[in-house]
Order: structure tokens, then C-alpha cells, then sequence
């Protein structure tokens, strides 16, 4: 299991198509490096619109929930694969024991979906149902706090009203249905619209 102390940096899948989001996403976790580096940001990143192919597809076939569940998180693979050719730095971990007091500081840990799914549910039982209430959010939160991560980062492409709740972010569907319930062992859950330069992350009490 990872043993140095991490946090769970979800880029969401609707950022794959900004330009800006490798310059962005770079100085953003550069001042987070700086803030505090004794802590190893880990990304997880949405599957987007390869994640809106499996929803069309399973809406025109009505797929298995667990098959279309699992499909979705294969898309998250190649969303993840995307970024990391977009991100300078990164790097694909295939194996969660390999994030340590040894990893190379000036590389990015981008987590393989599938693989870190599979292998924390040979360990911990999974509670997330296999449904379209539950998308990346929730599973980035069933990581973070299954590994037991200081806190968990959603970037978006979307504001939130001042002082959001959990469950306030997913009425409005910022975050899936699922995710209050998910987060709630993590204290620390921010949001930050990344796209808006002037933004800066907000604590979802």
C-alpha cells in the first residue's frame, strides 16, 4: 500500500479538451508542491467525453449495469492515457505500492483507473454500486478514502455558490449523487474550477 502521506487530485474529463490545461494544471500543482512537500499529489483523471461514448452506447443497447460500470471505467484508462501525453512529468502507476518515500519528486503519479480499482478491491470490499449515479468523483473519493489520503482535489470546468456543501454540489450535478456519502470519511474534499485563472479551491464542508 502507498506509504508516504498523498493526496487525490481528480482532473475532471471535461478539461481534456482546453489548451490550457497542461500549462495550468502544471502550476497548479507546482504551488501545491511548494505549499507543502511533504505531501505527493496523486492524479486520478474522469473519463469524459470517452465516458459519454459508453453512457450513448449503453442508452441504445442497455448494456449490464457491472458491464457497463467496468466499460466506463476502461474509458477512464484511456482518458488517463490521454493526459498523460498532454502532462509534462507524468507517470502512469500500475501498482500502488510503487508511490513511496522514493518516488522521483519531478515525476507526477498519474493512477491507472482499472488497475487501482482492481487492486484495492482485492483488499477492501468496494461500495460503490454499478450505476450512472456513481461516476468518477465517487470513485476517485472511494480511493482517496481507501488509501487513507490527506484530502481529495476535484478540478472542474464549472463555478460552485459560496460556501458549497457535498450534498449542494450534487443537486446541482457537479458531483454525482453518490459522492456526499462516499467523501464523507475525508475531511478534506476542495473544488476548484480551473479554468477560471481568478478561482481558487473551496473547502466542501
Amino acid at each position: 500500500m502507498i506509504s508516504t502521506p498523498v493526496s487525490i487530485v481528480k482532473v475532471g474529463g471535461s478539461l481534456l479538451d482546453w489548451p490550457d490545461l497542461p500549462d495550468r494544471l502544471t502550476a497548479f500543482l507546482d504551488e501545491r508542491r511548494q505549499a507543502n512537500p511533504a505531501v505527493l499529489d496523486v492524479l486520478i483523471c474522469g473519463g469524459g467525453p470517452f465516458v459519454d461514448t459508453i453512457r450513448q452506447l449503453d442508452h441504445v443497447h442497455h448494456l449490464d449495469d457491472f458491464a457497463a460500470h467496468w466499460l466506463a471505467i476502461q474509458a477512464m484508462n484511456l482518458a488517463s492515457t490521454v493526459l498523460l501525453c498532454l502532462l509534462p512529468g507524468a507517470a502512469g502507476v500500475h501498482q500502488l505500492d510503487a508511490i513511496g518515500p522514493d518516488w522521483p519528486r519531478k515525476e507526477i503519479p498519474l493512477l491507472v483507473p482499472s488497475v487501482a480499482m482492481e487492486e484495492l478491491e482485492g483488499r477492501h470490499p468496494n461500495p460503490l454500486p454499478a450505476s450512472w449515479d456513481v461516476t468518477s468523483d465517487s470513485i476517485a473519493a472511494w480511493i482517496a478514502g481507501t488509501i487513507r489520503a490527506r484530502s481529495l482535489v476535484l478540478l472542474k470546468s464549472a463555478d460552485l455558490p459560496p460556501r458549497p456543501t457535498r450534498e449542494a454540489a450534487a443537486q446541482l450535478g457537479r458531483v454525482d449523487p453518490f459522492f456526499p456519502l462516499i467523501s464523507s470519511p475525508i475531511a478534506d474534499v476542495l473544488y476548484l474550477n480551473l479554468r477560471d485563472p481568478s478561482a481558487s479551491p473551496v473547502l466542501l464542508r
